[in-house]
C-alpha cells in the first residue's frame, strides 16, 4: 500500500524511465559479461591450459608434423610447404633452427610466451655463437615437451612448437558475449517499449469504447507519468459525461414533473372556470346575487390561471436563457438593496403585515448583478409573503455584510390555511437559479411555523489591469486603467548599446495603448454608462415609503 501512494505521490516522466531502462540493460549487460568471462576461463583452463590438455596438443602437433615431413620429404628450408602446413594448424607457433641460423619462423604469433620460454628460445639458440662447432649438438640440446630435434631431408634440426588451441575458444566466447549483451540492451529495450505501448493501446482502446458509449469501463493509472496523467484526463472525461448526462436526465424528470404539476394546477381552475361560464351562459343562475357570485368565481379561478402563467413564464425566461448572456453591471449595492427591499417592505405594510426591518448595508459597496433579475427575485418572495404569511406576527427583513457577502434574510410565520395549498415551488427554483446566474447562493429553510429565506450576493471589486489581460485579454481593460506616466517613470535612459531594443519596448507600449484606445472607443459608441442610483431618492424607512402608497389599493397597484 506504501509503495502504491509513493508511486502515485511522485511523478516520473517517461524519459527518465527511459533512461532508467538503458542503464538497467547496460548494467545487466556488463554483469552478463563478466559471468561469461569467467566461464571461458574456467572452460579454456580445463580443456586447454593444463598441463594435460597442452601435453596432448602439443604431442598431437609434433605427430602431425612428422607425418607431414614423411610424407612431403621435407626440407628445412621448404618454406611454402611449412607454411601450407602452419595454415592447416590454426593456432599453432613452428620455428626450426640450429647453431648458426633460423630456417623457419612463423605460424600463430602472440606475446604470451613466457620468460622461461623466450629464456629458453635464447639459450636454445645462442650456441651458434662458438665457431667451429657441430650444426646441432644433441647432448647440449635440452629436449622438453615443446623443444624437440626432428629429422628432414636435409638433416636434423632443432624444433620449437606452441600451440594455442584456447583462442579458438577465446573467439567463440567473444562473439557469444557481443551477441548476448546485445540482446539483453535490445531486448531490455524491447520490453520497456512493449509494455509502454500496451499501456497506450489501453488508453487507446479505452477512449474509443467511451466515444463508442461504453461509459461504465473504468480505466485505473499504473503509474504517475505522462500515460497515467492522459488515462486520469480520459476517465474525468468520461466522469464529466456521465455527470452530464445525469443532469440531463434530471432536468428533463424535473420538466416533466413540472408540465405534470402544471398541466393539473392549470386544468383544476379551467375546469371550475369553464363550469362557471357554462351556468352563466345557459341561464341557469337563479338570481343576479348569483350571477356576480360566478362572475366572482370565474373572475379568481382567471387570476389563478394569470398566476400560473406568469410564474411558468418567468421559470422559462431564467431556465431557459444561458447564464453567459446576462447583462450584469456594477451598481451601489447600499442604495439599489435599499431600495428594493423598501418597495416591497411598504408593500407589505400597505397589506396589514407588521415589517421588522433592520438594514445595515453601507453606501459604498458595490454589486454586479442583472436589475431586473433581482427585481424578479425579491417579487417572487415577497408575494409569497402576501400568499401564504400569517399577518399577526411580523415579517423580519434583514440586510447586512458578512464576510464580502451581501446578506439579505427574509423571515416569516406560515398562516395555517396555506398548509394545504398545492405548490411546485416554480418561484423558489426561479430564485435560486437567479442567484447562481450572479455568481450567489440561495437557501429556504421550510419548518413547522417559519418559513426563512437567505440570499448571499457576492460583493465586486475592481480587477487590477494585470487580472483584466490574464482573464479577458485587451478587450478588458480600458484606457483609464494604464497609468502612463508611471509606466514612463520605470524606463531608464538606454545605453547605446541597448537602444534598439528600448526601441522594441516602446512600440509594444504604443501597440498595446492604441489597442486599448480602439477597444475604449467601440464600447463608447456600442453603449452609454447608465445613471447612478442617488440616495436621496429612497426613503431611509419601511414606514416613510408606505406613507406613499398608503392611499392607494394593491389592484391598483397591480
Amino acid at each position: 500500500m506504501e509503495r502504491q501512494q509513493a508511486r502515485k505521490k511522485y511523478f516520473i516522466p517517461l524519459t527518465l524511465k527511459l533512461a532508467i531502462a538503458v542503464v538497467a540493460s547496460l548494467i545487466a549487460a556488463f554483469l552478463l559479461y563478466e559471468i561469461m568471462s569467467g566461464l571461458e576461463k574456467m572452460v579454456a583452463q580445463k580443456y586447454y591450459l593444463s598441463e594435460e590438455a597442452e601435453a596432448r596438443n602439443v604431442n598431437e602437433a609434433y605427430r602431425e608434423l612428422k607425418d607431414y615431413i614423411e610424407k612431403e620429404n621435407l626440407k628445412s628450408t621448404d618454406t611454402d610447404k611449412l607454411q601450407h602446413w602452419i595454415k592447416t594448424h590454426d593456432n599453432t607457433y613452428l620455428m626450426i633452427f640450429d647453431n648458426f641460423t633460423v630456417s623457419f619462423d612463423g605460424g600463430w604469433a602472440v606475446d604470451v610466451t613466457t620468460v622461461e620460454d623466450e629464456d629458453m628460445l635464447s639459450d636454445q639458440s645462442s650456441v651458434n655463437i662458438e665457431e667451429n662447432r657441430p650444426r646441432i649438438t644433441p647432448d647440449e640440446f635440452q629436449q622438453d615437451l615443446k623443444n624437440r630435434i626432428l629429422s628432414f631431408e636435409d638433416g636434423d634440426y632443432y624444433v620449437f612448437i606452441e600451440v594455442y588451441k584456447e583462442q579458438h575458444l577465446y573467439r567463440i566466447f567473444n562473439v557469444l558475449k557481443l551477441i548476448m549483451c546485445v540482446g539483453v540492451v535490445v531486448g531490455t529495450l524491447l520490453v520497456y517499449n512493449a509494455r509502454l505501448m500496451g499501456r497506450i493501446s489501453k488508453v487507446s482502446q479505452y477512449a474509443e469504447n467511451v466515444t463508442n458509449g461504453d461509459l461504465g469501463a473504468t480505466i485505473k493509472p499504473l503509474a504517475n507519468d505522462e500515460i497515467g496523467r492522459l488515462a486520469t484526463q480520459v476517465d474525468t472525461m468520461r466522469s464529466s459525461l456521465i455527470q452530464r448526462l445525469i443532469n440531463e436526465k434530471e432536468a428533463w424528470d424535473k420538466n416533466s414533473e413540472l408540465i405534470t404539476a402544471m398541466s393539473h394546477d392549470i386544468r383544476t381552475p379551467l375546469t371550475s372556470l369553464i363550469g362557471y361560464l357554462d351556468i352563466i351562459e345557459s341561464d341557469k343562475y337563479q338570481s343576479e346575487e348569483d350571477l356576480k357570485k360566478y362572475v366572482a368565481a370565474s373572475r379568481d379561478k382567471a387570476f389563478q390561471l394569470k398566476d400560473l402563467s406568469d410564474k411558468l413564464f418567468q421559470y422559462f425566461l431564467v431556465f431557459g436563457s444561458k447564464s453567459a448572456e446576462k447583462d450584469l453591471e456594477v451598481y451601489d449595492a447600499g442604495i439599489l438593496i435599499q431600495q428594493l427591499l423598501s418597495e416591497h417592505a411598504a408593500e407589505l405594510i400597505n397589506y396589514g403585515f407588521n415589517v421588522e426591518f433592520d438594514y445595515k448595508i453601507p453606501e459604498g459597496v458595490e454589486i454586479e448583478a442583472d436589475v431586473s433579475g433581482l427585481k424578479r427575485l425579491f417579487d417572487n418572495l415577497f408575494s409569497n409573503i402576501i400568499k401564504y404569511a400569517d399577518k399577526s406576527l411580523p415579517v423580519e427583513v434583514l440586510g447586512d455584510i458578512q464576510h464580502d457577502k451581501i446578506v439579505v434574510d427574509v423571515k416569516n410565520a406560515i398562516r395555517e390555511d396555506s398548509r394545504n395549498v398545492e405548490s411546485n415551488k416554480i418561484g423558489l427554483k426561479t430564485c435560486d437559479k437567479i442567484c447562481k446566474d450572479m455568481g450567489g447562493d440561495f437557501a429556504y429553510i421550510d419548518q413547522d411555523t417559519i418559513f426563512t429565506v437567505n440570499v448571499k450576493l457576492r460583493a465586486y471589486h475592481e480587477k487590477t489591469v494585470e487580472e483584466k489581460v490574464s482573464e479577458e485579454g485587451l478587450a478588458g481593460i480600458s484606457v483609464h486603467d494604464i497609468d502612463l506616466e508611471s509606466l514612463a517613470e520605470t524606463m531608464t535612459t538606454p545605453e547605446v548599446g541597448e537602444q534598439e531594443t528600448v526601441d522594441e519596448e516602446i512600440d509594444e507600449v504604443d501597440e498595446l495603448e492604441s489597442a486599448v484606445m480602439e477597444e475604449a472607443l467601440e464600447t463608447s459608441i456600442e453603449s452609454a454608462a447608465p445613471e447612478p442610483l442617488r440616495a436621496d431618492a429612497i426613503p431611509n424607512d419601511a414606514n416613510d415609503y408606505a406613507s406613499i402608497v398608503e392611499t392607494s389599493t394593491p389592484d391598483e397597484r397591480v
